[in-house]
């Protein structure tokens, strides 16, 4: 009697470790479909420079490798110039970014020189007194798949001089 307690307590005990490893490793395959995303920055331009403000437009091209479809939840970059911080994009609207595809998605952001240096022109002049600046762009993207989250990191600089990024 005994003896065939503890088979079914071992046979009970074996399916619950059994169903929360599964439970586990389907997680983990999703997640990791979900990380099979690349981005890259394709376009960073300076639409409007002033005394008082600096507009411009980033623009990310997000690749999918997978075979599920990625939703983009929410996108958030800090925006430092020679490692002050000076602003932040962040943005909440849903993307779509089909399965083995890809998607471009502009930014716009706007930037005070005053944070920087008292206005643009005197940034001008640091920029080609110091021959380049740079721009860093740092933050995460939230990507959802079906029930599954997760957040790919963001890092990339940008050279002001020649509007050139290298993430």
């Amino acid at each position: 009697m005994k003896n065939k307690a503890l088979i079914i307590t071992g046979v009970i005990l074996s399916g619950v470790g059994l169903f929360g490893y599964s439970i586990y490793s389907f997680y983990k395959k999703q997640t990791d479909l979900l990380k099979e995303f690349q981005w890259k920055v394709v376009d960073f331009k300076i639409n409007k420079w002033s005394n008082t403000l600096i507009k411009g437009l980033v623009k990310f091209k997000f690749t999918s490798f997978s075979d599920v479809e990625v939703v983009i939840k929410s996108f958030y970059l800090d925006i430092s110039f020679n490692g002050v911080n000076v602003g932040y994009i962040e943005d909440i609207q849903e993307f779509l970014i089909p399965a083995n595809g890809y998607n471009d998605i502009e930014f716009e952001f706007s930037i005070n020189p005053q944070f920087i240096i008292k206005n643009a022109t005197d940034l001008l002049l640091y920029v080609s007194k110091q021959k380049d600046a740079t721009i860093n762009l740092k933050g995460s993207v939230k990507l959802k798949s079906g029930f599954f989250t997760t957040a790919i990191p963001i890092d990339c600089n940008c050279s002001v001089a020649n509007l050139d990024c290298s993430c």
